[in-house]
């Protein structure tokens, strides 16, 4: 995969994109890892909670993609980041313990865009807590 060696901040990875002949599936992993870098990488990027959540909505591939860059990128191997590959390589993808038919059930909410931007925020608060949500949390999204 050389084309990781366009990552560089400039529009070299368009150009190589446009260029050349790579499958969908290899242009979103070198799109992945070059909007991660494009961004500004604190310690906190790097974070299990940050990592978690690329892990939960892009998938264990993404993760393990851009800590392999990291890795190619950084002067001295560190150790840390080849336990990280190791840890996302065997973690188990969370599933949200909350579904829509469980809002229309237990909260009598109707079906529509109400039901689906509560759960989208029910989901998000999931996320940034750590895959974690109590009834009271859940309770305060939905209004009651």
């Amino acid at each position: 995969m050389l084309s990781i060696l366009t990552i560089d901040g400039s529009d070299n990875l368009d150009y190589f994109l446009y260029k050349y002949n790579l499958s969908k599936k290899d242009q979103k992993r070198i799109k992945d890892i070059d909007r991660f870098y494009k961004d500004e990488i604190t310690i906190k990027s790097f974070s299990e909670k940050n990592l978690n959540k690329i892990f939960y909505f892009k998938g264990r591939q993404t993760v393990i993609d851009i800590l392999s860059f990291k890795l190619f990128i950084s002067k001295k191997i560190e150790k840390k980041f080849l336990i990280l590959i190791e840890h996302y390589r065997s973690k188990v993808i969370p599933t949200m313990p909350i579904l829509a038919k469980d809002l229309m059930e237990k909260y009598e909410i109707p079906e529509g865009k109400s039901l689906g931007n509560k759960l989208k925020d029910i989901e998000k608060e999931w996320v940034n807590n750590d895959f974690k949500l109590t009834e009271k949390q859940i309770s305060k999204i939905i209004g009651l």
